[in-house]
């Protein structure tokens, strides 16, 4: 038998899946996946029948023997016990019930661990009680906020518009491990011939996606955009029909002329060969004779000035001739909701206050009245925000602390009461995509085990049993409000019986390069920041005791801090995380490599094993990202708090390290 459904998770692909559910007669002995089998859905036009290592993992991963349940409540000795729903739900409601006259004393945090109409349950509960929440981004916060600086909202070209680029630069974007699709639609651009140049300072699996290749000192995209602007604009090879649709060229003009080439290529570690190669490529000399697409990963916005990174790209994309056209474009992101009615939970009231995440744990110990209650849901904050520890001490100082989930994690671990809820192939959802124009039903194809429950039965439990209660919408009636909008042209009957629709976007974004300001322009940069925007090094050190920059990279097994293969649990290495640094690298001298070698930041020090490989800038280490607080494996034990120049988001790349013995 076989049912379609879709992948919730907190990644782009939003994959259409196909789960194969296995015949009465089939033996399950030694199956960890419960006989079931998922592959990706042949139909749909992004997923094309093929689906990650972490979706193909779904099945065995929700049979996990360290899955959670049933509810857990805290007891008198301190460890966690199970519970009913009814002793768990009727206590989180008493607690709310005696905070409901301060709701400045509540605090609710959801992440993206999951997302769609659905989930935003916890949203209309907690909004509706008029609750602290959250502001600013651990994510992709500073580029969203610089491509709303420049076109007025977030937007690209479609996806299957990259079909028709004549070649194609990508900006960090790593295509083996976190863009399986869209890897294969580079490859496939290859195999006709479109060239591709690949910019990041290394350690990416781009090698197979790859014809040319610019390696920069880490945070220097910036300058080597506008190198090639400059270069553009020195040639007055920027037309008019294009200048004029911008605001500020004149004065951005003066700006980057005032720079000497040479000022920018040695801020970015880039040579003038580097400089010629993508010039070529984004004045359409490197392929065919036609337009170049631009592919931006979201790393290159998560430093001090990683807005300005996207803003410079977005303005070399668009002078050079490539914004607005049918083959050409800036793919950064859009928001996976952008195409739904997902505004019943905002609509039910407006925060008390808000606490900015890259400063969560500051926030939180300065909070005045303190945070008595914290909700979490589809969110890992102590493992995933900056300065991980300093979180973990400031959610266990909280009165009390409810989180739902389906595994102990690093949050979960301190909270008052665990809620089990429902994982993919489990949860019914509408969503979409942050990169297509795709919307997904997600049906329920298997069954919750125990006592789980869906995240919306959880919500709608507790407002439920307040001593006044919230009346929630019936589930049927979210779902369908989702579906209108002015996007889309499809019915829940018609939705749940195909599994997905696209919504009606236009193909090419910013066409005839009339931009979403009220003025219509495009809104160039104002200044270029040639500083590394604020120390990182604090309590007197220099930046010399710490001259290697950490990048937490996306891991292939992990999805952020959730592990996709269940043969890799967190707790199954108790071997020292691996990190990668070039063959040059200068720390490599002074390294013992027959005694234990340590990562070390201002913040927190862990031991690791050092492996090397060719093509990393030599001042920089990486190290995978998702390991966890409780097995010592989380590279946010060393990274300090601190904020982009845009968009509230968090500046992760921006930690100096050092290796020692």
């Amino acid at each position: 038998m076989q049912r379609l459904s879709a992948c919730s998770l907190d990644c782009h692909g939003a994959c259409s899946l196909v789960v194969h559910l296995p015949d009465e007669e089939t033996s399950l002995h030694d199956d960890t996946a419960g006989g079931v089998r998922v592959s990706g859905n042949p139909d749909h036009p992004f997923t094309r029948g093929v689906v990650c290592v972490k979706g193909r993992g779904l099945a065995a991963r929700r049979l996990s023997p360290d899955r959670i349940t049933t509810p857990l409540v805290r007891g008198g000795d301190g460890a966690l016990h199970p519970a009913t729903w009814d002793e768990a739900l009727a206590l989180c409601a008493a607690r709310l019930d005696a905070l409901r006259h301060t709701p400045e004393s509540i605090l609710h945090l959801r992440g993206f661990g999951y997302r769609g109409a659905l989930a935003e349950a916890s949203n209309y509960l907690f909004n509706s009680l008029g609750a602290a929440s959250k502001r600013g981004s651990l994510c992709d916060g500073a580029g969203d906020a610089a491509c709303e600086a420049d076109f007025g909202a977030p937007d690209h070209n479609d996806s299957d518009d990259l079909a028709n680029a004549a070649a194609i630069v990508n900006w960090g974007k790593d295509l083996a491990r976190s863009s399986l699709h869209l890897g294969l639609m580079v490859r496939d651009a290859r195999k006709r011939g479109v060239p591709v140049l690949t910019i990041s300072p290394g350690g990416d699996d781009n090698d197979a996606f790859t014809d040319a290749r610019i390696r920069i000192r880490p945070g220097g995209d910036r300058f080597l955009a506008a190198a090639a602007i400059r270069r553009l604009l020195a040639d007055d090879a920027v037309p008019r029909a294009i200048s004029e649709r911008t605001r500020g060229f004149a004065e951005f003009r003066a700006m980057l002329l005032a720079m000497s080439e040479s000022e920018l290529l040695a801020a970015c570690d880039a040579t003038p060969a580097d400089l010629d190669t993508l010039c070529r490529w984004m004045c359409r000399e490197a392929g065919a004779d036609g337009p170049t697409a631009s592919l931006l990963g979201w790393g290159l916005q998560r430093y001090l000035r990683g807005g300005e990174s996207v803003r410079f790209i977005n303005a070399l994309v668009m002078l050079s001739g490539n914004m607005g056209v049918s083959g050409g474009g800036a793919y950064y992101g859009i928001s996976s909701g952008r195409s739904l009615d997902l505004s019943w939970g905002k609509k039910a009231g407006t925060p008390a206050r808000t606490f900015l995440l890259s400063h969560l744990a500051q926030e939180l110990a300065q909070a005045d009245p303190p945070v008595r209650f914290l909700w979490v849901d589809a969110f890992n904050p102590v493992n995933q925000s900056p300065d991980a520890p300093a979180l973990a001490r400031a959610v266990e100082a909280i009165d009390f602390t409810v989180v739902v989930e389906a595994f102990l994690t690093d949050t979960a671990r301190r909270a008052d009461v665990v809620l089990p809820c429902a994982l993919v192939l489990e949860r019914e959802e509408i969503f979409g995509s942050a990169f297509h124009n795709y919307i997904a039903y997600a049906a329920p194809a298997c069954p919750m085990p125990g006592d789980v429950r869906h995240d919306f039965d959880i919500a709608r439990g507790v407002a439920e049993r307040l001593a006044r209660p919230i009346s929630f919408p019936d589930r049927e009636d979210v779902l369908r409000q989702a579906l209108r909008s002015p996007w889309l042209e499809v019915s829940l009957e018609e939705l749940k019986a195909t599994g997905w629709t696209k919504a009606r976007r236009a193909a090419v974004a910013w066409e005839g390069l009339r931009f979403a300001h009220a003025d219509g322009l495009y809104h160039l940069p104002e200044a270029l920041h040639m500083d590394g925007a604020a120390a990182t090094t604090p309590h007197g050190a220099s930046a010399s005791d710490y001259p290697l920059h950490l990048l937490t990279l996306l891991a292939p097994d992990y999805v952020n801090s959730q592990v996709g293969l269940p043969d890799r649990q967190p707790g199954g290495n108790t071997e020292p995380v691996t990190v990668q640094v070039a063959p040059e690298c200068p720390a490599l001298a002074t390294l013992d490599m027959d005694r234990p070698v340590f990562i070390v930041s201002p913040h927190g020090r862990m031991p690791v094993q050092v492996q090397t490989r060719p093509g990393i800038h030599p001042r920089t280490v990486i190290m995978p990202r998702g390991g966890w607080l409780a097995h010592g494996r989380s590279p946010n034990a060393l990274i300090a708090p601190l904020a982009t120049d845009m968009g509230d988001s968090t500046a992760y790349y921006d930690q100096r390290v050092r290796l020692e013995n």
